[in-house]
């Protein structure tokens, strides 16, 4: 556990890591399991790095195959997504399991997925 995270893993977050509003429509015991959650508000204005509304899913796969050099090769799962996403300006990262995701601050500017689980103990 990472005691530099503001909402760390093994605590149950009751706020936004963005907004710090009630985490309204997450259940509060499935936080204890995720570092800096946001909200569901939150994560209605997500971007990815273009400004778009991050793809998951068939989309996301049909997206890197569309920008792949060998479009045959691209192998993605179902619970695949776009990250990092962008939140009002904040760097997050998200964890997609069983067709959705749960979305994640970022307080050290990671470069990658693996640095932000080293980085915020998770």
């Amino acid at each position: 556990m990472n005691e530099n995270a503001r909402y760390p893993v093994g605590e149950e977050q009751e706020a936004c890591a963005i907004c710090n509003k009630p985490l309204y429509g997450i259940a509060l015991p499935l936080t204890a399991n995720y570092v800096n959650v946001v909200c569901k508000e939150c994560e209605r204005r997500a971007v990815n790095e273009d400004g778009e509304e991050p793809k998951r899913g068939a989309a996301y796969r049909e997206k890197l195959k569309a920008e792949s050099d060998d479009p045959e090769s691209v192998n993605v799962s179902s619970d695949d997504g776009e990250n990092p996403v962008f939140i009002d300006g904040y760097k997050c990262w998200r964890r997609y399991k069983f067709g959705g995701y749960i979305t994640r601050l970022d307080e050290f500017d990671c470069d990658d997925i693996w640095e932000f689980r080293e980085k915020h103990g998770c």
